[in-house]
């Protein structure tokens, strides 16, 4: 029984991308590191609510250090409020979905992490955007590696799978909306232009890191792919 599971999560077309050489290690196992990302968010929010108490570091701001770094991560899983947390979570559900889709559960794990890492460090390499709190700063790497992943897919020879166009579309008109988002943690407003990305450095700095990761990333990937002559 377990066996014949497995294999239907390997093989189906709606778990996995079909462009995707899919084995057990790189099978979407049921989205299961986007929910459990998303439950650990709301759990520690209901648990700790704003403060975290004895595990905050004590951050040296101004200049960059370890603690620094420390701090942001920590920062990731903290929020204001409940209307904070559960926006932050429903971009990230969104995002997190699509990826975990394309690279499967475990390679999307460690991807997370790098990503939670990678944009401490740009938001912790400053001395302006150091205080923020929520997972929006990852939320924005997951944008800015998107719409990388996107741009490389279709400037590629080979054939397209129609439905990676058309929910990778969908994808980057919800980010856009994302970016257009005016409010704080208690209101909720839109503009037309990405108000939220020009107006928030530690959202921007995510973004950023999102995009040198998906460069380094799907450049990387060419590469291999021209060395092998495809």
């Amino acid at each position: 029984m377990k066996g014949k599971i497995a294999e239907c999560v390997v093989h189906s077309r709606i778990l996995n991308d079909a462009r995707k050489v899919t084995t057990k290690r790189t099978a979407n196992y049921f989205f299961v590191v986007t929910i459990a990302v998303a439950l650990i968010n709301v759990l520690v929010f209901a648990a700790f609510g704003f403060d975290t108490g004895d595990i905050i570091v004590l951050p040296d701001w101004g200049r960059f250090s370890v603690n620094n770094l420390l701090q942001t991560v920590i920062n990731t899983f903290t929020h204001f409020n409940w209307q904070h947390t559960l926006l932050n979570m429903l971009c990230f559900l969104i995002a997190g979905m699509y990826l975990e889709r394309k690279k499967g559960s475990l390679p999307f794990l460690f991807f997370m992490v790098l990503v939670v890492f990678f944009t401490g460090f740009a938001s912790s390499a400053n001395d302006i955007s150091l205080r923020w709190h929520g997972f929006s700063g990852a939320n924005y790497g997951l944008y800015g590696y998107i719409i990388i992943e996107y741009v490389f897919m279709l400037l590629q020879s080979r054939k397209r799978d129609k439905v990676n166009v058309v929910l990778g579309a969908v994808i980057l008109c919800l980010i856009y909306l994302a970016m257009c988002f005016n409010g704080g943690t208690v209101s909720i407003g839109f503009e037309w232009y990405p108000y939220d990305l020009l107006h928030n450095l530690g959202h921007a700095s995510g973004f950023f890191a999102g995009i040198v990761l998906g460069c380094v990333g799907q450049g990387t990937q060419c590469l291999v792919a021209g060395g092998k002559g495809e």
